[in-house]
C-alpha cells in the first residue's frame, strides 16, 4: 500500500514560520495566551478535558531551561 509522503522538516517549518509572523510584535504575555488558546482548542479537538492553562499569569511563566 502507497502512503502519502509526509515531508515533516517542511510542516514544522512552516507552521514555525507562520507562529513568527503572527507573533512577532507580541509582547510575551500576549505569545503565552497564543500558545495557550492553541493548547486549549487541540483539547477540545481530541474531546480532551480542557487542562486549568490559566493558573498563572503570562508574567509568572516558567523560565526556560538552559
Amino acid at each position: 500500500m502507497n502512503e502519502p509522503e509526509i515531508k515533516t522538516v517542511e510542516m514544522v517549518r512552516s507552521i514555525r514560520d507562520a507562529h513568527y509572523e503572527q507573533l512577532k510584535d507580541s509582547s510575551p504575555a500576549e505569545k503565552i495566551a497564543f500558545f495557550r488558546e492553541k493548547a486549549r482548542s487541540l483539547y477540545v479537538e481530541l474531546g480532551m478535558p480542557e487542562r486549568q492553562l490559566d493558573d498563572r499569569r503570562p508574567d509568572q511563566a516558567p523560565k526556560p531551561l538552559r
